[in-house]
């Protein structure tokens, strides 16, 4: 088995994409617009949402651009652990609606090797892989491992279940790229991280750390264990000599 750890690198290769309908016909359209060099964000505002007062729908999808997973094609991924580090929330402990009921589910752009996002386009379209993880709901936020109550929520790395051990398992994600017939080694993964589907009640976002605003390394990364694959089998080869 082989350890492997992958994490953003650059300023512009995470963030995530807003989509917000028309402000009640007055602000001339809809918005589709990326954010990069910004902190991870994801989340649902409602109509008549809570947060600021505001009164358009807005919908908050993170995504991250991996670089260079140097796993060949064909290798089983053990575990593929994605660790996100909060920064900072809102919508949560709120006491006339109580938390939100919603969390995100984890894709990847199913794709040979991913290319960066540079437009609300890019993400927003994206092909993902049928395998997707979802981290359950968000409901208890003050709680460190998204199950417990009556703790705080640490600005520290996620999820941190003791059950299921230190960040969310996505290595069915990780391996539907790596069975692709075009995958090779030191391709580039996108992942994205989608709300899920808002309920109305309370709106709420998550700032996950992204790299630009965390000097610490505390940018979103994948801690992967995998065994490399069966080398293919060559023929010997054959000589013959003639007198």
């Amino acid at each position: 088995m082989t350890a492997l750890t992958v994490q953003v690198v650059a300023a512009d290769e995470d963030g995530f994409i807003t989509r917000g309908d028309d402000d009640m016909g007055m602000s001339g359209g809809n918005i589709t617009t990326i954010t990069t060099n910004a902190k991870v964000k994801v989340g649902q505002y409602s109509a008549m949402g809570e947060l600021g007062g505001s009164y358009e729908p807005h919908t908050f999808t993170g995504w991250v651009h991996l670089k260079n997973f140097t796993i060949a094609q064909g290798a089983t991924i053990n575990n593929a652990k994605l660790h996100f580090y909060h920064n900072a929330n809102a919508g949560f402990d709120n006491v006339t609606n109580g938390d939100p009921s919603e969390g995100m589910t984890v894709a990847a752009e199913d794709v040979d090797s991913a290319s960066k996002p540079t437009s609300y386009a890019d993400v927003n379209g994206m092909t993902l892989t049928s395998a997707s993880v979802a981290t359950g709901s968000f409901i208890d936020a003050d709680s460190d491992d998204f199950e417990n109550p009556n703790e705080t929520f640490n600005n520290a790395w996620y999820p941190t279940h003791a059950s299921a051990g230190t960040g969310l398992e996505i290595k069915t994600v990780l391996q539907e790229l790596v069975n692709r017939s075009g995958w090779s080694s030191g391709s580039n993964v996108n992942l994205k991280l989608t709300p899920a589907d808002h309920d109305g009640q309370t709106d709420w976002h998550i700032l996950w750390h992204d790299y630009d605003t965390s000097p610490s390394n505390q940018a979103i990364k994948l801690v992967i264990d995998y065994t490399a694959g069966a080398a293919a089998a060559t023929n010997a080869p054959f000589l013959l000599f003639l007198d």
